[in-house]
Order: C-alpha cells, then structure tokens, then sequence
C-alpha cells in the first residue's frame, strides 16, 4: 500500500470479506489510525490499542491472533541485537486485501490539503453524498461539518458509536448531545495545538470517557442508596 486511499480501501475490504464483532472491527481501526505515517505498518504496543478499545491487553492479544489467522494482518516481534534479547516493539502490517469488485459508495474528488492553523477543515475530500445530514443527529453533524468532509464525518460518527456501545449501546447521544460535542471540541482543538498525534484515536478514546461518566451519573442517580436530601422536605 501506498496512499492512506489504499489504506482506507483495504479495510473497508477485509471488513467486507470476514465476518468480524465489534471488538475484531475496533481493534482493526485502530491499527489503521496509527498505521497512516508508514502506511499499513502499526508500532502500537497492545497494551496500547486496549487502553484505545476500551479491552483488557489479553483480549487485544486474542483479537489480534485471530486477525492473522484470516489473513488480515501479520504481527512481528523485534527484539534487541545483543544483551538479553528481550522484546523491544511490535509491529503490526495490515495485509492488502482483494479489492476485486468494489465499487465506492461515493464519487470523491481530491483537494489540495490545508493548513490546520489557517482553516478550521480537516478533511482534504469533498464528496457527493448528501444523505449523511439526515443520517445523524442534527446537533452531531452540525460539530462535525466545519472540520469534516463526508467520508471523514461517516468515519468519525462509526468512532463515536463503537466507543459509546464499548460502554452502554442503551445510552443515546441525542439525551447527552451537549457531553460528547464538548468532547468533540476539546480533542480539535488540542490536535490543532499539535498535543494530539491521532485525530481518531483520541476522539474514541474521549467518547468513552464521556460515556463512562454518563453512566456513572446513571447509576447514581437510579440507586437507592443515594437521594436528593436538598429536596426532602
């Protein structure tokens, strides 16, 4: 593979060519969110992609396994020259998929790319699907419009339904639009600043935690062990 395309491309396939659950696709993801700068090739530790998946480091280890055994990546240990051999890194390598009869569910146009400090827009594609606003929840797709060309929005509103499903698929973003578009643009605006290296993977990363306090507040405020003493009369 050559181009981030290619990349995009070749998941897209696999997911297409294997029957995969949730976690299988999630980890998936991920390995392609850090494999963009040596396209195809993740360093990610597994400990790593668990803490971005929201899964134990054996689970990873299992998925990752079963990845190989279809064919879908191949996994290489790197271990010191000399001393005690010890393991040192991973490297994880998306194999290319059969991309044989693939036709995209959009036309897509490139763009010249642009500059993040100069223009709030991400995205460097426009494309002509415009079924995606009636798609989403309005408030969402209002957040992610200024920053995202179609295909970009359809893949970041996929990040923010697995990491809220990895906690509670019963938790709705339209009762907590305000929590995750806060989210939203606390991880943009860092990644402008240059403290974030992966736009994606910290956008899932936050959704979770988002959810994750949602749930607490939930549970709290169904327990019967904790009541509004204010109101009491």
């Amino acid at each position: 593979m050559q181009t981030i395309d290619q990349l995009n491309e070749t998941i897209r396939a696999h997911k297409r060519n294997h029957k995969l659950n949730d976690t299988e696709r999630a980890v998936l993801d991920v390995l392609a969110q850090y494999s963009c700068k040596d396209v195809g090739k993740s360093w990610l530790a597994k400990s790593t992609i668990a803490q971005l998946v929201g899964k134990s480091r054996r689970t990873v280890i299992r998925v990752c396994n079963r990845l190989e055994s279809l064919g879908i990546i191949r996994q290489y240990e790197r271990k010191r020259e000399s001393g005690d051999r010890r393991q040192t890194s991973n490297l994880i390598v998306i194999v290319p998929a059969k991309l044989d009869d693939v036709t995209p569910a959009c036309h897509t146009e490139e763009t010249p790319p642009r500059n993040l400090n100069n223009n709030n827009t991400i995205a460097t594609k426009t494309t002509s699907c415009g079924a995606l606003k009636r798609s989403i929840p309005a408030d969402l797709f209002n957040a992610l419009k200024p920053y995202f060309n179609d295909d970009d929005m359809y893949k970041t509103v996929g990040i923010l339904y697995r990491a809220k499903a990895s906690i509670d698929r019963n938790i709705l973003f339209e009762d907590y639009s305000t929590d995750y578009v806060d989210a939203f643009k606390s991880v943009v605006f860092s990644y402008k600043r240059g403290k974030v290296r992966s736009l994606f993977g910290c956008l899932y990363g936050a959704w979770r935690q988002v959810t994750v306090q949602i749930k607490r507040r939930l549970a709290v405020a169904n327990s019967d062990l904790f009541y509004d003493w204010l109101n009491v009369e």
